[in-house]
């Protein structure tokens, strides 16, 4: 099977090459950083990308650095997430390719402090946000022509990530830095902090890989099955390196929590999950 992987300099995008390479699929890889498909400085896409003949399907992971840095950078936000996704889809629905698998985040929806499922409310009050959502519906057109996957994803984690949740973490309590934790406004017990739908890299991979083959067009949740607090996170890397976290409970509260509702995804794929305490061991020995 031929894999077009666009996106493959990311995170989830040099494991994922080198999971379904190990598996002897046919992957042709393009990233920003070769400047042989998407233009690091406009986020258009380049002319002279095609897709190559005979590719069964097409991931993309492409994602714009300048996601902080709006509005001033908001034209690059579309250019990558919407603009230059539709052209490949267009390209793709020429070319006949069979699938077509989209990187949303599971960021898009609307704050709640219940589990989100696919059909919950979305969010539209945020520049990164907004262009993920229209991408959304604009390759959802594209759905009468090839199988239309669309994963919102929700906190990756593993070895070799740099500049996200888990590692921020890890560095904090390494450096004895303060975290602070923010209430719920709903549940003044609540003293945990956000909540969050966590999934290790190798189980996003096993998804994706499952997905080329066995997709059908759907929205779905790409979540693990553990929704792990900000304490526990914490606690568990103190416990790993035998340091004392310093958390500090502030008055602000947050607006919800990121809990996925995974049920479409079981039922879909019936995925395997690594826990969070082994997912976070093999984390912290990849840098030790």
């Amino acid at each position: 099977m031929k894999v077009v992987v666009i996106g493959s300099g990311g995170y989830i995008g040099k494991n994922l090459v080198l999971s379904l390479k190990e598996k002897a699929f046919d992957v042709r890889p393009f990233s920003s950083s070769n400047g042989d498909c998407i233009d690091p400085t406009t986020g258009i896409l380049s002319e002279n990308f095609s897709v190559p003949s005979g590719t069964n399907a097409i991931i993309y992971l492409a994602q714009s650095p300048f996601y902080h840095q709006v509005p001033e950078m908001s034209w690059h936000l579309w250019s990558v997430n919407v603009v230059s996704a539709v052209r490949i889809a267009e390209m793709a629905r020429k070319a006949k390719v069979e699938r077509f698998i989209y990187a949303s985040t599971g960021s898009v929806y609307s704050p709640a402090f219940e589990p989100l499922s696919e059909t919950s409310p979305l969010r539209k009050d945020n520049w990164y946000l907004l262009s993920k959502v229209h991408a959304e519906e604009v390759l959802s057109l594209y759905r009468n022509d090839m199988d239309l996957v669309v994963m919102r994803i929700f906190g990756v984690y593993g070895p070799g990530q740099t500049d996200k949740l888990v590692p921020k973490l890890l560095s904090s309590v390494l450096q004895g830095k303060e975290i602070s934790i923010e209430r719920n406004p709903e549940d003044h017990s609540d003293l945990d902090g956000l909540k969050i739908s966590l999934c290790y890299i190798d189980d996003i991979v096993e998804i994706i890989d499952s997905l080329i083959s066995k997709g059908r067009s759907s929205i779905l949740n790409i979540a693990g099955n553990e929704a792990v607090s900000l304490r526990q996170m914490v606690n568990a890397i103190g416990q790993f390196f035998g340091k004392e976290p310093v958390l500090t409970v502030t008055e602000r509260c947050r607006q919800g929590d990121l809990i996925a509702d995974i049920s479409l995804l079981r039922s879909t794929l019936n995925p395997q999950f690594t826990s969070f305490e082994s997912g976070l061991k093999r984390t912290i020995e990849a840098i030790s």
